[in-house]
């Protein structure tokens, strides 16, 4: 079992077909056709179908979620873990089985098995919930079995009992006798399936849909005003940037004085407001795009400024203006969060990268 977070080598898209752009397909005759998020997800290999589920059940209430599939997994894919017991406390299963036609019982019955024989082995726990999530959904020959209990036991007691059963080899050294008086007694109102739409639509609500997809992203809120009194949070980038104006004005200056000052008061409310757009959009990240977006976005900018913040200038004022300048005029194509960017907050992310210390606008060497 190995805890897996999301973002730990996803590819987002139907990367395996050469047909497709991007989340979309190509006609050499008309170019880009759209697809649709459950026309993608029908494209996608196993790997990329146990991501796209994983991110899913992430949004779910659980104390953890982790990605169990393998040679070993005792029939657990992906499982949902209620308290911090993990497998010896509640937990649910989830199943994920990447078939390009529905799911038959015939599919459905070895990883019951599975589950039947790890719990007897102690593996785990029984699970509180199980569900089979496939692009396909589920045929008409599964569907009224598995969701009827009683006739789901039945069903697979006579698949297993069958002569030249397919399930003698997931039951292998087990005896069938224990196996079928374990499902005798045990809870089959677990056993369910998810279809294709639910995932997809509470996969909408995900901060990786808009990656994964090529849609567009949610509505960014409005960035809340910045407080009259500053923040312990914006302490270290404050103080920078009072220093600066001390270094042009020749006075000391102090958030309540620069506030009111006539020289300085509109280019400090003005910084303010972008680092409080800048951290709003830091939250909405954490949200909205696959983590890392924003601290991505944090590094072109500094990349972009850094040249810039190490030249001469003739005082720290005039050197956060020139930082800030190419911060606006920098071309940044490649992050996520793009459409929402403001011009604002590139400048609010150099007042962030100030409040890490890794940009200073007052240098000794300043002439």
């Amino acid at each position: 079992m190995t805890a897996h977070t999301p973002d730990e080598g996803v590819e987002f898209g139907p990367v395996t077909s050469p047909t497709l752009l991007d989340g979309g397909a190509w006609n050499p005759t008309t170019g880009p056709i759209s697809l649709s998020p459950k026309q993608v997800i029908s494209l996608y290999d196993d790997v990329q179908w146990e991501e796209f589920v994983l991110e899913w059940a992430n949004t779910l209430e659980y104390a953890q979620v982790v990605r169990n599939g393998g040679a070993n997994d005792h029939g657990v894919d992906i499982a949902g873990f209620v308290t911090e017991d993990g497998f010896d406390g509640p937990w649910d299963c989830y199943q994920c089985k990447h078939y390009v036609k529905a799911l038959l019982p015939s599919d459905a019955y070895p990883e019951i098995l599975k589950i039947v024989l790890g719990t007897m082995d102690r593996h785990f726990t029984w699970p509180r919930k199980y569900r089979f999530v496939a692009p396909q959904g589920c045929g008409t020959s599964l569907t009224p079995i598995i969701h009827s209990p009683s006739k789901l036991k039945a069903e697979l007691k006579v698949a297993m009992t069958r002569t030249k059963s397919p399930l003698a080899t997931v039951l292998g050294q087990h005896s069938q006798d224990a196996a079928l008086a374990f499902i005798d007694v045990a809870d089959f109102t677990v056993f369910g399936t998810l279809e294709p739409h639910e995932v997809v639509d509470q996969h909408a609500r995900t901060r990786w849909h808009a990656a994964r997809f090529g849609v567009a992203l949610p509505a960014r809120p409005a960035t809340p005003a910045p407080s009259q009194v500053p923040t312990t949070g914006e302490q270290r980038y404050i103080e920078k940037l009072l220093a600066a104006y001390g270094e042009r004005h020749g006075r000391l200056f102090t958030h309540d004085n620069a506030t009111d000052s006539g020289e300085v008061g509109p280019h400090y409310m003005r910084q303010r407001v972008a680092f409080y757009s800048a951290e709003a959009l830091g939250r909405f990240a954490r949200d909205s795009v696959p983590s890392g977006t924003f601290s991505a976005l944090q590094e072109q900018v500094f990349d972009g400024v850094v040249d810039a913040h190490e030249r001469a200038h003739v005082d720290g004022l005039a050197r956060l203006s020139e930082v800030t300048a190419a911060a606006r005029n920098l071309q940044v194509t490649s992050n996520g969060l793009l459409p929402l960017v403001e011009v604002r907050d590139r400048t609010g992310i150099c007042h962030q990268l100030a409040n890490d210390d890794r940009l200073t606008w007052c240098h000794a060497d300043t002439q």
